[in-house]
């Protein structure tokens, strides 16, 4: 292991004319445009930047490079049955990328290419930091970089604590398991193309905050609600009522997508396989959060901690919505055409560390709230149907858990300028009511509550399904009269009961409380009262006496219960 070294700053050769920290531009022509320039930012804690340690790879990147199959017949870091059923899938039909297939041997000649480049100038090592362990910890490296990582792994080239990367593809191919190395092929095709004449492409930045509190507290007498954009997704082959993409898809240019999380992302599947289950599914399509696997060296298994935030990640693979069917996972990987053409382009223009950078105008953030399954106090049928009073009794860790996720305050200052100027919207369904079954009310106006105390004031754009793949029917109850008896027919869920569905809808709060200050809502969730009446009846109540919920809450624990 090399000392700890300052790696110079580096300018980049981005046109810095237009870099105003916010600025978002669709990129014209084939794909992401970026910097020829060897560039990286490690942070270990956040004031700590500019520092990095170098290990060596197991065998040279240069010297596997020579060694690389032309056809990918073998894969070291892979199980062979599992290399050879995707070589298979692959040359059966070839999948297509911007008018033109991609062959296996377009990807190995990329992949030979990445490998004897040496992309981080470090004649062939590697810079690493753990992403276990508390502290703001940022890493920023190029598209380039990543792939030189993702190749490494493949082909069974590791560093001598381990990564979780390799650790992963070994777990998950040795039980016969193909979809984690379909995604890391499945970007490097795509680089293969995107990346022509040694670009590095645009910068991709992995981060963690710090230690959260309750600093928001003391905004909420101050932040006004502003109203969310409501997507909804109701009946088999629709479309979101918003005229935006589907926010798991990635297609929204500024938007973040969340990944309902547990405590690491990829959840119970161990990065190996599609589930019936949002976060499990989610990281195979986002195939850079995946790569981005290899900076973890301890734990077990080694996976990547929450909260944590990518910005540029970009969604590989198709198909991927929140509407499934029943007996449908998460998700589905096409047999044939799975590239995602229909990536994200466009760009945001930012400030990295006091220099210029280019990143994907999109984001993964991958995001817990509390489990309240976990409390065990009511059976599955009532959680389901909003039905347990214990749903709607953690309000402070959830929007502790929101906030410090989201938050730009709370990570290092490099890339504070560059969340604030990629995520200009935050995407998410049912969080806190998929499989931890939290009440959907609840959580809808939690996450309203919470996003409106942002700092950098993004829109939050809420979608709402009649079958999302985690808790299918829970959501029709923020339909309310409107509409939700007949969302669950459309859903086919007969474990949700329609006598639930209760007056108020979402629609009739937002009326209520856009345009109030955050605290009314607050203190109404607060002092909210128990089953059997739904959450937006209660406080569609409370409307005549809002102007006397504008109380300064207590002080607040500036701890959280972990579930």
């Amino acid at each position: 292991v090399s000392p700890l070294l300052c790696h110079p700053q580096v300018s980049s050769s981005l046109d810095t004319g237009s870099l105003t920290g916010a600025a978002v531009a669709d990129v014209a022509g084939g794909g992401l445009v970026g910097s020829s320039t060897t560039r990286w930012v490690f942070c270990g804690t956040v004031d700590s930047c500019g520092q990095y340690q170098t290990v060596p790879w197991a065998t040279h990147p240069a010297d596997l490079a020579r060694s690389v199959d032309p056809g990918l017949g073998s894969l070291a870091g892979v199980s062979q049955s599992v290399a050879d059923a995707i070589r298979a899938k692959w040359n059966k039909s070839p999948p297509m990328f911007r008018g033109s297939p991609v062959a296996l041997a377009d990807v190995a000649a990329f992949i030979s290419e990445v490998l004897s480049s040496d992309p981080f100038g470090t004649g062939g090592d590697v810079p690493f930091l753990n992403l276990q362990g508390p502290g703001a910890k940022v890493i920023a490296i190029s598209q380039r970089q990543l792939a030189y990582l993702a190749a490494n792994a493949l082909l069974g080239n590791s560093i001598p604590v381990g990564d979780g990367l390799s650790a992963a593809l070994s777990r998950c191919t040795s039980q016969g398991h193909d979809t984690i190395v379909l995604s890391l092929l499945s970007f490097l095709a795509v680089l293969s193309r995107e990346l022509q004449g040694g670009s590095h492409g645009s910068m991709l930045i992995a981060a963690m905050p710090d230690e959260g509190d309750n600093a928001w507290a003391n905004k909420l007498s101050q932040a006004t609600l502003k109203a969310p954009t409501v997507c909804k997704t109701i009946g088999v082959g629709s479309e979101p009522s918003c005229g935006k993409p589907d926010f798991m898809s990635g297609g929204a240019i500024g938007q973040a997508v969340v990944d309902i999380a547990g405590d690491v992302i990829g959840g119970g599947s161990q990065l190996c396989a599609l589930a019936n289950s949002q976060d499990e599914s989610l990281v195979q399509f986002y195939s850079e959060v995946l790569a981005f696997a290899f900076f973890v060296s301890s734990g077990e298994p080694k996976m990547l901690p929450v909260p944590m935030v990518f910005l540029g990640a970009r969604a590989y693979l198709k198909t991927l919505r929140g509407e499934s069917a029943n007996g449908q996972q998460c998700g589905r990987i096409e047999d044939t055409s799975w590239l995602n053409e229909d990536i994200q382009r466009g760009i945001a223009r930012v400030e990295l560390q006091g220099a210029a950078a280019e990143v994907a105008a999109s984001a993964f953030v991958g995001v817990r709230s509390k489990s309240t399954a976990a409390f065990g106090k009511c059976d599955l049928g009532d959680l389901m149907n909003n039905n347990c009073d214990i749903q709607r009794r953690h309000l402070l860790d959830d929007v502790a858990f929101w906030y410090r996720a989201f938050e730009p305050g709370f990570y290092a200052p490099a890339i504070r300028p560059a969340i604030r100027g990629v995520i200009r919207s935050i995407g998410t369904g049912p969080w806190g009511a998929g499989v931890w079954f939290g009440d959907s009310q609840q959580y809808f106006l939690a996450v309203w509550l919470t996003t409106s105390l942002l700092s950098h004031g993004p829109q939050l754009d809420y979608y709402v399904y009649d079958h999302f793949c985690e808790n299918p029917g829970n959501q029709c109850f923020v339909l309310g009269a409107q509409g939700c008896a007949d969302c669950i027919r459309k859903s086919g869920v007969g474990d949700i009961h329609p006598d639930r569905c209760g007056g108020a809808s979402i629609d009739d709060l937002i009326a209520e409380f856009a345009g109030r200050r955050a605290l009314a809502l607050f203190n109404a969730l607060q002092s909210v009262g128990p089953p059997p009446e739904q959450v937006f009846d209660l406080l569609k109540a409370m409307a005549p006496k809002l102007d006397s919920l504008m109380r300064s809450p207590a002080m607040l624990s500036t701890t959280t219960t972990p579930w």
